[in-house]
């Protein structure tokens, strides 16, 4: 990350900081922060399309979604730095992007979401559909990509044994801001908990590269965002903690992650926020020290768990002579 961006970051990060708590009540949203940034953001001129070749007509990285996949969630290293392409998907991964695996049921996901204590969240939207390209044009493509985040802050001299239970860290209302500009659509913090700051069906930019002049509004709404809460430590460049995220933030990704795709009737190609602004200047190096096997492993468990719930009810109830087609004296 560049100095540059580091001074962005930490510019958003002293908004969402600042918000007073209350944002589950009518008087906290009231006194929320103000997040829009005071004067315009600078324009973002690229000068090629990104390592994995975005097609501007087709709105859509190159090739088919299990290649652009393994383009876009490649490793992310320190100052943006990405490793080579990945040569195959996490199996979990393989079998939903360009696979077979069916959407699990808005039925399954509504037992889950209540069982987990997230049915206030995100079970009243779950059959809205998602945003669309070209600022919600009701002809262009409807989302595709999740990009996946880290809060890159707050800034610390050491991580803290605790740092994954902290509320000083972990106070999702921190982020909530009053005018509408909140980071991203979720934000999840170390322990698991979520933060919903845009439905899924409001077009909201979160990268750079989105922002590009050349494309004018037309990627807006074609990618939703989750940011999750990661602290960084400078010295010698900004470092991350190992690991960068907990099993925790893993599972609520997942869910997220089905909600979105279930919503959009199709699985969204996940893509990191490096990847998407790598090339651009003063691009981001998030999520540092994301494991994308802890990702799929938490899918695998959350698919397994919904299938289960999909599976039909078997009565107990003895059946219906009348309808048996058997005769009883």
């Amino acid at each position: 990350m560049t100095s540059r961006s580091i001074k962005t970051v930490v510019a958003g990060l002293a908004c969402a900081f600042a918000a007073i708590p209350g944002v589950l009540s009518a008087t906290g949203d009231a006194l929320a922060a103000s997040c829009k940034p005071h004067r315009p953001k600078p324009p973002v001129i690229l000068t090629g399309m990104g390592p994995c070749g975005f097609e501007p007509a087709r709105l859509a990285f190159a090739g088919e979604p299990e290649a652009q996949a393994r383009c876009l969630m490649r490793p992310v290293g320190v100052r943006a730095k990405l490793g080579p392409v990945l040569d195959a998907l996490p199996p979990a991964f393989a079998e939903r992007i360009g696979g077979n695996a069916p959407l699990p049921s808005r039925a399954a996901l509504t037992a889950h979401l209540t069982a987990v204590g997230l049915a206030d969240a995100f079970v009243a939207n779950l059959f809205w559909p998602v945003s669309r390209a070209q600022d919600g044009d009701p002809f262009a493509p409807s989302a595709r990509y999740l990009v996946l985040h880290d809060t890159s802050g707050p800034y610390l001299r050491r991580f803290p044994d605790n740092l994954d239970t902290t509320a000083r860290f972990n106070n999702l209302r921190n982020f909530h801001c009053s005018d509408n500009w909140a980071l991203a659509h979720v934000v999840i913090n170390r322990p698991g908990d979520v933060y919903v700051g845009h439905d899924f069906a409001e077009p909201w930019r979160a990268t750079k590269f989105e922002r590009a002049t050349g494309f004018g509004t037309d990627l807006k709404g074609l990618f939703l965002h989750v940011e999750m809460i990661q602290p960084r430590r400078s010295r010698g460049g900004t470092i991350a903690p190992t690991p960068g995220f907990t099993t925790e933030q893993y599972d609520r990704l997942a869910l997220v992650y089905v909600i979105a795709s279930v919503r959009a009737g199709q699985w969204l190609i996940p893509a990191t926020h490096a990847a998407i602004d790598n090339g651009v200047k003063n691009g981001h190096d998030d999520p540092q020290n994301f494991e994308f096997a802890s990702f799929a492993a938490s899918l695998a468990r959350l698919g397994a768990r919904l299938h289960a719930l999909d599976e039909p009810m078997v009565s107990a109830a003895p059946p219906d002579p009348q309808s048996s087609g058997r005769k009883f004296d």
